[in-house]
């Protein structure tokens, strides 16, 4: 997953690069922050700046039914407040903001981005720590790499019709736009073959022209 920041306390960032949570791309001024959020598909935006008439920019170029967009600002006005909100922020944070208010408000959004282990359809284990997959069975696939990350992306946004191969790149390298394009489906194989021949089950669907599906 990938996380854009502005002015976001320096301990809150290397937490979050520590434990892997996020490929972080942390900006210093404000328009690098607006040209990243229209370039690049985030999951997370996290800004802090008192002038709404940029935060405003930001959210024209963000998909708020995808992207979690919080703002930090000192000072703002009821009004001010309830427009960046009707315009797709998810929340706005004002004064003096501590690290684990910050942590948590992230977590409540993703919150299985945050654990080491979660369930998946009731009967698998995701286990972040060791890559891998079990199920109820005590089968378990050990996956390397980026098909571990691909497969988790997919599995943590399940509840979506569809995830694009554009949007796959964007969250998962650290510089997708050197990426050849044909290395998602190289890596879906990769995570298939796997499936099936430890669980005899394929969870991923391809969606035409639009991407992949867990179901």
């Amino acid at each position: 997953m990938r996380l854009l920041s502005l002015n976001i306390n320096k301990e809150v960032l290397d937490y979050i690069i520590e434990n892997e949570l996020y490929i972080c791309d942390d900006v210093s001024e404000i328009d690098d922050a607006i040209y990243h959020s229209e370039v690049r598909y985030y999951n997370i935006i996290l800004v802090k700046h008192n002038n709404t008439k940029y935060l405003k920019q930001i959210l024209k170029y963000v998909n708020p039914r995808q992207t979690a967009v919080i703002f930090l600002v000192d000072e703002i006005s009821k009004k001010e407040e309830l427009e960046l909100l009707k315009k797709g922020a998810i929340d706005v944070l004002k004064g003096s903001i501590s690290n684990d208010l910050l942590l948590a408000k992230m977590k409540s959004i993703h919150r299985e981005n945050f654990e080491n282990q979660y369930i998946f359809k009731d009967k698998y284990l995701i286990n972040k720590e060791e890559r891998s997959i079990s199920d109820n069975k005590n089968n378990k696939l050990v996956i390397n790499g980026k098909p571990f990350s691909i497969l988790e992306y997919l599995i943590k946004n399940r509840h979506r019709s569809a995830i694009s191969k554009e949007e796959l790149l964007d969250v998962l390298w650290d510089d997708p736009e050197w990426v050849v394009r044909n290395v998602v489906e190289v890596n879906i194989n990769i995570i298939r073959k796997g499936i099936q021949n430890t669980f005899e089950e394929n969870f991923i669907n391809t969606v035409r022209h639009r991407g992949y599906q867990i179901i």
